[in-house]
């Protein structure tokens, strides 16, 4: 078992240890994580059928500043206004949770250029062209 990789790794790592073995452990100190209110999901409040239409009509209108600001992003809209915005799906939910416990956000992405896709037809080319 003693071979000359062994005794590489075995010193490598007496090496390692011998240098970190007197350093004091210093905390890192951590941003207290802020209390948030628990709702129940049952409880929450979800925005109707015509905030909805509102919102989205909100979001068509500022895409090009959202595309400009927020490539790749998932954003948490509520009341048209953004109440939290990050680059991971899970982590979205978290962030509005803690923005507005109370309420259930419409969330969308905002797909960046190479998110872009295009969907090649079905159809024949010769099937495109209109019958003159």
């Amino acid at each position: 078992m003693n071979t000359r990789k062994a005794r590489e790794t075995r010193a490598a790592y007496r090496a390692k240890i011998k240098k970190t073995m007197n350093k004091p452990r210093v905390k890192k100190s951590r941003a207290p994580l802020e209390e948030t209110r628990f709702v129940p999901w049952e409880e929450r409040i979800a925005p109707t059928t015509e905030q909805l239409r509102e919102w989205d009509t909100w979001l068509n209108k500022h895409e090009p500043e959202f595309e400009e600001k927020y490539p790749g992003h998932y954003l948490a809209i509520w009341d048209k206004g953004i109440i939290a915005a990050t680059t991971d799906r899970n982590n979205v939910y978290r962030l509005a949770r803690r923005a507005r416990p109370e309420v259930i956000p419409l969330i969308t992405y905002v797909p960046r250029e190479q998110d872009m896709l295009i969907v090649p037809s079905n159809f024949p080319r010769e099937w495109s062209k209109a019958d003159a």
